[in-house]
């Protein structure tokens, strides 16, 4: 199904997992607004999608999630450029360094909660009015608007990541939940995608300063077996729900793709 009247938002998507979303929804037909803190990434990303998309159906901003200015400012030039907002994915995040909690340094959990859980509800709280706004003028309904939170299987495992991926991405299912609770009444709906393991995401910048040993130790003692997850089929999912219906039927779902790891 072609999503061409449809605009979308996708954050931390200058690369990895959240560029090959942007470049399916685009694909599918969506004009999408990518962002990203890092700007040379960013750089990179718009150059190469300039060079197969006009000006009118991608816009590259440069934004950083756990700032509320920041956010402020993204949703309204995403807006301004594109007229209107259908569906957010809130793809944003960074991995700690599989450190348990007696371990794990405040500050570097105060910097995952901050991008993975705070910068969520920042760029869902600034989005919300103009999805539901979108969501009225298309009649509701199997028309309405799509917020996709970017889970993981440490959204339901309690020992594939450190103490801080862990409890963020936990919290993501409860933001998730509770949006569709109370939003979907209103025709946006709110769902999670829970990939597994996969290997072309920026994961390794987490740990160029090394990482918990122990603590990456304990993980492989308690799941030994992990099937990888190619990115395109999680992007493929997020434009699947994208399409009109999808998103009602599955409000308040939390999809996992794992292949089977941690097995059910």
């Amino acid at each position: 199904m072609s999503l061409a009247s449809k605009v979308a938002l996708v954050t931390g998507s200058a690369s990895g997992l959240g560029r090959v979303i942007a470049e399916t929804l685009l694909a599918r037909g969506a004009s999408v607004a990518i962002c990203d803190i890092n700007p040379a990434r960013l750089a990179t990303a718009k150059e190469a999608l300039a060079a197969q998309y006009p000006p009118s159906r991608v816009l590259a901003l440069e934004a950083n999630v756990a700032d509320e200015a920041s956010v402020k400012k993204l949703l309204e030039q995403t807006v301004e450029h594109f007229g209107h907002l259908d569906v957010l994915v809130n793809n944003a995040g960074i991995m700690d360094k599989f450190d348990p909690v007696g371990d794990c340094d405040t500050q570097l959990w105060n910097s995952i909660l901050s991008v993975n859980l705070t910068g969520s509800f920042l760029v869902t709280k600034y989005a919300l009015p103009h999805l539901q706004a979108q969501a009225t003028a298309r009649g509701g309904g199997p028309a309405g608007s799509l917020i996709i939170n970017i889970g993981s299987t440490a959204s339901f495992s309690g020992l594939t990541a450190g103490a801080a991926y862990t409890a963020s991405k936990h919290g993501l299912v409860a933001l998730t939940k509770h949006t569709a609770g109370f939003y979907g009444p209103k025709g946006v709906y709110s769902v999670a995608l829970q990939p597994g393991g996969m290997t072309e995401t920026n994961i390794a910048d987490a740990f160029a300063a090394g990482m918990n040993v122990e603590g990456l130790q304990a993980i492989k003692e308690a799941h030994p077996k992990m099937n990888n997850v190619p990115v395109d089929h999680v992007a493929r999912y997020a434009a699947f729900l994208s399409e009109d219906g999808i998103g009602q039927s599955a409000n308040g779902s939390c999809i996992v793709l794992t292949g089977n790891w941690p097995e059910a």
